[in-house]
């Protein structure tokens, strides 16, 4: 559609053209390659007619160059999302964002292979969104660590490792590349197989979740207990494999497994322990 929208452009540059779909995917394209289209394009949407102009003059060039890059980086169909992000916080992010993340967005949609400083500049920008307010981390594993230790914080609500978020925009690279070039009949394309996918045992393509540990071994097999007794018996998880209860432990001053004691619990099932 935008290809067609392009190539109409090139006829009669001052034509109205109204184009039908109900996917946020083409609003999208419409506004990044509005350089290329009708001055008085619209996309009519399933709640009215939206023009493209204005939203292209409230971004402004560089925002909206780079909106398709944003819009797949933060969320699309086959790259995967970020937990407990939405796009309306994305974007009045984006909003905010400064030319440095604006042209990694942009690099995105370069043929050649993603700059380790793109990666860690895009880094710094997923940082922002999952800080507590008041603090600054722009490194992931330190983000990572603080939210898990200060915060108790659920693994879906830390940012992606290290490993998960360069796979990340490996994929988002493959699918920038693609639509940028939407306004082209012929595309140059990456190969997926080197950018975030593999192919499976039957040959299907999946997705490459990380290649590194997401945490150092200690860590991805810490047990941590959430007893409201004294953590005498095997329905503690600390007790049932064998380990000292710890300060991230949700046990009391009354716990009897720490690494002060020395006793040994028979397995025995009790009410005390949760």
């Amino acid at each position: 559609m935008i290809c067609l929208a392009a190539a109409a452009s090139q006829r009669s540059p001052e034509a109205r053209m109204v184009s039908f779909s109900p996917d946020t995917h083409v609003l999208v394209f419409a506004v990044t390659h509005y350089s290329k289209l009708c001055k008085n394009t619209a996309i009519s949407m399933v709640s009215g007619i939206v023009e493209i102009g204005p939203i292209w003059s409230a971004l402004g060039r560089e925002k909206a160059s780079a909106l398709y890059a944003f819009h797949a980086f933060t969320g699309a169909d086959n790259v995967g999302r970020f937990s407990g992000i939405g796009k309306t916080k994305w974007f009045q992010q984006y909003m905010k964002a400064d030319r440095n993340v604006i042209s990694a967005l942009m690099k995105l949609a370069e043929e050649g292979n993603i700059t380790k400083d793109v990666k860690d500049t895009l880094a710094q920008f997923v940082c922002l969104l999952y800080c507590p307010k008041g603090i600054e981390i722009a490194s992931i594993p330190d983000l990572r660590w603080h939210l898990f230790c200060k915060h108790l914080a659920e693994s879906t609500k830390l940012p992606p490792t290290v490993g998960a978020l360069d796979e990340h925009i490996e994929r988002v690279h493959v699918q920038v590349r693609v639509w940028s070039q939407a306004t082209v009949t012929w595309q140059h394309l990456l190969d997926p197989l080197k950018h975030g996918y593999y192919q499976d045992g039957k040959g299907v393509m999946q997705t490459t979740t990380t290649k590194v540990p997401p945490a150092p071994q200690a860590i991805v097999e810490l047990i941590r207990c959430q007893c409201k007794g004294h953590c005498t018996t095997q329905r503690c998880s600390c007790v049932r494999h064998k380990l000292a209860c710890t300060d991230l432990c949700l046990c009391g001053t009354d716990c009897e497994n720490d690494a002060d004691c020395n006793g040994q619990y028979d397995a025995q099932d009790s009410d005390e322990d949760q």
